[in-house]
């Protein structure tokens, strides 16, 4: 499976970094008729990627791996070749995480997941403006995902324009498989590969040629030490804020990455929950030290379940170099959040933006000395803004959920109270939506379906509707998007519940935009997964006018000649139906790679009853939809209740006892 996994690799590679050469080799790809031409086929494509790799200093062995692989047809090799050529530039990180999981990498060497990458790299640049940040370093390297985010962030200058100096990256690693992979990941995504491969640790005097004696960023996921340290301290190195454990590296990453900084820099490191808090004497004297320096910024507790190789609990630790310091640390609980995808959870782009607007909040908050109960940041983020003093009081605790949980005790009662009335907000609107669906056409009788016995017309989708697939990877690829232009770009993982969703994590430049304007997007177009795992479509809304697609997207467009014969709204509905997706799925399935042609997808046959009764049945079923999303806004209040109530009259130390919060509101109301 590694070998198979490494010829993934190589032909991507090859396809991004030497098209020439990959366009070659797929051409003999194509003409492989025996088991002796798909062997050499398989050396060369090794040798292609080695050449390409060596070429960049770094040692490769790919046809050594390739080598071993034995198709057991010619065909399949062929198949292999065709469909690499297909895929989307994203797949790389899909290829890369199978390839940590059949490797067995071990704990020390799982992949960051991008979504945190995303996150972290966020954190730390807040407080560059656009154009800022010079420089980025990650002294444990692994995919290369920091370097590549910190890059796609810091991508345009003052006036949102591309910017002419390129930012400086510069990245180690320790294993040669991996460094290998991270050059791969970097060249792809257009970052210069300065990658040093060391054999010790980056705080003792190895040999590097980092370019910079500090950096504007410093991003990084050492590995973690989770086994009780000796009580020896080790007496090698210069430690600024106390010497590690001898058998811990734990704080001394953490050093190691204060180090490098600069004066307005920012690092976001991972770190195992038990650092923030361990009872070692010399890693309560390491955290003394940083909370008094003021370089903790933030601490954010991370759901557990994150990371493949580890279900160590962790968190990230934002950290500012010392001549800029912090009066007080900001502790944020983020356990609660992602969502399960298989055996792991992931963070989605709302989650990353409520952990980022409750940063900006509650450090705003603490610029103008308000108190961190009239902040407005988002109420499902729970918060503590905890003081130097009081953290001297928990013996410098940087365990998130040694504050967290004590400022919220305080608000238990507030926090109920909310909770209620959102709920009570939700049952209304909840009866609203019942009230109405009872006069929806079709749906307020409840009864069998009774229509007129009259025949309906049929006709091909493209005969009713323009069919447009987006643009080519060459004029929307990675390079051409980043998370910081103006114009979002819809992919198939934005299509959900017949809704193209707000999160806007792709973007492009307005200039692309301008490029592009023949793929925008207008009120009540339809779009389609065109590669990718086929989902329902989705109808494009007022305010997402003006997006582009992305290449694995197929828009549908009811022209002015046609909207007299079909309603926009009534053609998702159809194509929304599960008959519809599964015929889309099958002739999907009928490609090479699993991709859904314009000229297939035309000709699926529509049902055209005449305007006035597709009025009637676009109106039943978009009640109905509404009438779904009320339920579940109730729902959703009453498990949030659920955990307030529970909250409340569970906690040993909640004070007033309910009965006493009852009794003192009659007290107020009725005073006897």
């Amino acid at each position: 499976m590694l070998d198979y996994l490494n010829l993934l690799l190589c032909l991507h590679f090859l396809r991004g970094a030497a098209p020439d050469r990959f366009d070659t080799l797929a051409a003999r790809a194509r003409a492989v008729s025996s088991l002796d031409d798909a062997a050499r086929l398989l050396q060369d494509v090794g040798r292609a990627a080695d050449e390409d790799m060596r070429g960049l200093g770094v040692h490769s062995s790919m046809q050594e791996a390739l080598g071993r692989l034995e198709p057991r047809t010619a065909r399949d090799l062929r198949n292999v070749v065709d469909a690499m050529s297909r895929l989307t530039e994203d797949v790389f990180g899909l290829i890369l995480d199978e390839y940590e999981q059949r490797a067995a990498l071990g704990s020390g060497e799982f992949f960051t997941p991008r979504p945190v990458v995303r996150l972290m790299t966020r954190l730390a640049c807040s407080e560059f403006g656009p154009g800022e940040p010079e420089s980025v370093y990650d002294p444990y390297a692994r995919d290369g995902g920091f370097l590549i985010e910190a890059m796609a962030a810091c991508a345009v200058d003052k006036e949102g324009m591309p910017r002419k100096e390129t930012l400086l990256t510069y990245g180690e690693t320790r294993r040669a498989d991996t460094w290998r992979l991270a050059t791969m990941n970097l060249l792809l995504h257009g970052v210069s590969p300065a990658l040093d491969l060391k054999r010790t640790a980056p705080w003792h005097d190895t040999p590097g040629r980092s370019p910079l004696e500090s950096f504007d960023i410093v991003l990084t996921n050492p590995p973690f030490n989770m086994s009780d340290p000796g009580r020896e301290e080790r007496r090698e190195g210069q430690w600024a804020y106390g010497a590690p454990p001898l058998d811990n590296d734990n704080l001394a990453w953490v050093q190691h990455c204060l180090a490098k900084l600069g004066e307005r820099g920012r690092a976001g490191i991972i770190m195992p929950n038990k650092a923030g808090n361990s009872g070692h004497k010399a890693e309560r004297t390491i955290r003394r030290n940083l909370v008094e320096s003021g370089v903790v910024d933030c601490v954010i507790a991370l759901p557990a379940q994150l990371f493949t190789g580890t279900a160590v609990p962790v968190s990230v630790w934002i950290l500012r170099h010392p001549d800029n310091p912090c009066v007080s640390t900001l502790f944020l609980d983020a356990r609660h959040m992602g969502v399960k995808n298989g055996s792991r959870r992931v963070l989605d782009a709302q989650d990353a933006e409520s952990l980022l607007n409750a940063f900006r909040t509650h450090r705003n908050t603490e610029e103008a000395a308000l108190p961190l109960e009239t902040t407005t940041a988002d109420p499902h983020v729970p918060a503590a803004l905890v003081s130097r003093e009081e953290l001297r009081r928990s013996g410098y605790s940087l365990n998130p959920l040694d504050h967290v949980e004590r400022r919220r005790e305080g608000g238990r009662d507030l926090e109920l109270v909310s909770t209620w009335k959102r709920l009570s907000d939700a049952e209304e609107h909840l009866r609203d939506m019942q009230d109405a669906a009872s006069r929806l056409p079709f749906v307020g009788d409840r009864g069998p379906l009774l229509r007129k016995n009259h025949s309906v017309s049929m006709a091909n989708l493209d005969s009713v509707c323009e069919i447009q697939a987006g643009p080519s990877y060459s004029k929307l690829g990675k390079k051409q998007r980043s998370t910081s232009g103006p114009v979002p770009v819809v992919f198939p993982r934005h299509l959900k519940e017949r809704r193209i969703s707000d999160e806007a994590d792709e973007r492009v430049m307005e200039e692309t935009a301008r490029r592009l304007r023949n793929f925008e997007l207008q009120d009540r177009d339809i779009v389609c997964v065109r590669s990718g795992a086929i989902v329902p479509p989705a109808l494009v809304q007022q305010h997402q006018v003006g997006w582009l697609m992305s290449p694995n997207v197929i828009r549908l467009r009811v022209p002015e000649g046609q909207k007299d014969r079909v309603l926009p709204e009534y053609l998702l509905h159809y194509l929304c139906l599960d008959e519809s997706v599964a015929w889309m799925r099958d002739r999907a399935a009928a490609t090479a790679a699993p991709s859904l042609r314009s000229e297939s997808l035309g000709s699926l046959r529509i049902p055209l009853p005449d305007p006035a009764e597709q009025q009637e049945i676009v109106a039943a079923l978009n009640g109905l939809d509404e009438l779904d999303r009320a339920h579940l806004a109730v729902a959703a209040s009453v498990r949030r209740t659920r955990i307030a109530l529970a909250g409340a009259l569970l906690d040993p130390s909640a004070e007033p006892a309910p009965d006493a919060v009852t009794n003192h509101r009659f007290e107020k109301e009725a005073p006897l």
